[in-house]
């Protein structure tokens, strides 16, 4: 199928490539589908939703700027996400870039079951994280 995007134009890409939010992403909760994409000679990544181009998170993999990261899932999101195994789950931070300053929401992670492809965004709870850290690129 091929859809237009923000930052790439139109692309192609394949059903297996489509990661399913059921309930959207806070703030985008009627999209649903969303593919991920590589922003080549960097560390970041785009989640681009297939239907409507101008929805385009930057994400971040929390471990390139936090080496003890830590999350942990309650019950009903691995339900939710169908997760058996830590090897399942990939997970990835909200970046958002102003006039002199990228700061990262360390407290909602999207976390991405890489076998079924079911996503969604946690809020985590008794956290040390920020919604608004600042990063170095």
């Amino acid at each position: 199928m091929k859809i237009s995007t923000k930052f790439f134009g139109e692309i192609e890409l394949e059903d297996s490539q489509i990661i399913t939010f059921k309930r959207g992403i806070p703030g985008f909760e009627n999209e649903k589908k969303f593919v991920l994409l590589d922003i080549e000679d960097t560390n970041f990544k785009c989640i681009q939703s297939i239907n409507d181009k101008d929805v385009c998170l930057l994400l971040i993999s929390p471990w390139d700027y936090i080496k003890d990261y830590e999350i942990e899932l309650s019950d009903e999101e691995i339900k939710e996400l169908e997760l058996t195994s830590h090897e399942q789950v990939m997970v990835y931070n909200v970046v958002t870039i102003r006039e002199n300053k990228i700061t990262a929401n360390f407290l909602a992670p999207i976390i991405i079951n890489i076998i079924n492809n079911n996503g969604k965004q946690i809020i985590l709870t008794d956290s040390k994280y920020s919604i608004r850290q600042e990063i170095k690129c």
